[in-house]
């Protein structure tokens, strides 16, 4: 017997009119600017692998204007968040710049709920080398990250997987109410 949802029949409703209305004209894979920093954050799904754009320097600003505070975390405990695919070990190819802080984000739907470095991969890597007792570091959870999100396809998506969650698993995760839903937040 099939098992349906009204609230699972008005989230695909919903957001096939956003996917009508506001994103069939959305170029894909985004076009990162010139004299920004940004991270890709890849993402596989059972149709394929999407990129995720983040603006490292808009999270930097949200740190200063939000007054976020870092956390003190031991490199050997953060080391895992680094991707190693994303570490230059030829040292005269590094070209440091630390105008923005180590950030990690830690989400339920990107990172398995494991945290991932977005920025300053050298600088955990290096800080474990030297065996540092401590590291200074941004953390993002599941909706903090969302305001530095670099495009309007990345910020559906990640609410697109939200909601496909809630409905799959009957639950409301990270909503306020029992007929809410993030295909709301394009409204």
């Amino acid at each position: 017997m099939k098992k349906e949802s009204n609230y699972g029949s008005e989230v695909a409703s919903k957001w096939t009119d956003i996917l009508n209305q506001f994103l069939a004209n959305k170029t894909y894979p985004v076009v990162h600017p010139i004299g920004k920093e940004t991270f890709s954050l890849y993402a596989v799904f059972p149709t394929g692998i999407f990129e995720y754009a983040l603006d490292i320097d808009k999270a930097t600003t949200l740190i200063k204007e939000k007054n976020i505070k870092p956390i003190k975390v031991s490199p050997s405990n953060i080391i895992e968040a680094v991707d190693q695919g994303n570490i230059n070990k030829d040292l005269n190819r590094i070209k440091p710049n630390h105008k923005n802080p180590v950030m990690v984000l830690q989400s339920c739907y990107l990172t398995n709920n494991k945290p991932y470095c977005i920025n300053g991969n050298h600088r955990i890597f290096e800080a474990y080398q030297n065996k540092d007792k401590q590291i200074e570091i941004y953390v993002f959870k599941d909706l903090d990250f969302v305001p530095f999100f670099y495009d309007v396809l990345s910020k559906a998506t990640y609410f697109l997987e939200i909601d496909y969650y809630n409905v799959v698993k009957d639950k409301r995760y990270l909503l306020h109410g029992e007929n809410s839903m993030f295909a709301n937040e394009f409204e």
